[in-house]
């Protein structure tokens, strides 16, 4: 499912651009959910879960490039659409790496290259990025980066290249969101097999030196998967 958000502060802009995606995504039977937001204080305080933005720029309070911009400080790193009655703004867009800048009225058409645009994008990062939500906004953490994930006490720790990164989740949802990249060897771990150095007595050598356990009730079906893993990789 693509998770979007609207922010503009025109009740009825709102409304007609929510009726236009949705008509667009319809028509690609692509699943969706759209949520709207009529000032960026309310979009920053919400979940920031989403997969891609659509921000109007001149609004009360807050306007729609420093909201951008206070995303990106917050981690957010789905895409950014500009919706706007003035073309001025457009080269500060690139700073907040916007995937577009569309001016109001609003050209279906236009709007249609570029949702198809964005989504291909979305797709790949989703094949490519674990996406989480942590006490600081969102993340997208590429798998190649990831070396495994355990579990503790009701949170999932991330062990990356750059540090561990930790947040409240469930294993069981951790597979599922991780899946095929990293593989269940443990009740409380997933292990990335780009990263295996070796395995013998249980125990499996990570390439950062590390060793990860490998329980009884887990080895058969996490041997099945690394023969798989490798016959794909070549």
């Amino acid at each position: 499912m693509i998770k979007i958000a609207i922010c503009d502060d025109e009740t009825v802009m709102c409304e007609k651009l929510k009726m236009a995606v949705s008509s667009i995504l319809k028509k690609q039977e692509e699943e969706y959910r759209i949520n709207r937001y009529f000032d960026a204080v309310s979009l920053l305080c919400s979940s920031l879960d989403y997969d891609l933005l659509f921000l109007d720029i001149r609004m009360p309070g807050m306007n729609g490039m420093k909201a951008a911009g206070r995303l990106r400080e917050l981690g957010f790193a789905g895409e950014l659409i500009f919706t706007t009655a003035f073309s001025e703004y457009m080269p500060d867009a690139f700073e907040v790496e916007a995937a577009d800048y569309l001016c109001k009225p609003i050209d279906q058409n236009r709007l249609e290259r570029t949702l198809k645009r964005v989504l291909k994008r979305i797709r790949g990062g989703r094949e490519e990025n674990l996406c989480i939500r942590t006490t600081g906004g969102c993340k997208r953490i590429p798998f190649c980066e990831i070396y495994y994930c355990e579990v503790m006490n009701r949170k999932i720790f991330i062990h990356t290249r750059q540090g561990v990164i930790d947040y409240y989740g469930r294993m069981r949802d951790a597979e599922v969101q991780t899946f095929p990249h990293l593989i269940r060897c443990h009740r409380s771990y997933l292990v990335n097999p780009r990263f295996l150095r070796e395995y013998a007595g249980g125990e499996i050598l990570l390439e950062n030196g590390e060793q990860i356990p490998v329980s009884k009730n887990h080895h058969k079906a996490f041997l099945e998967r690394m023969l798989a893993w490798m016959e794909e990789e070549g």
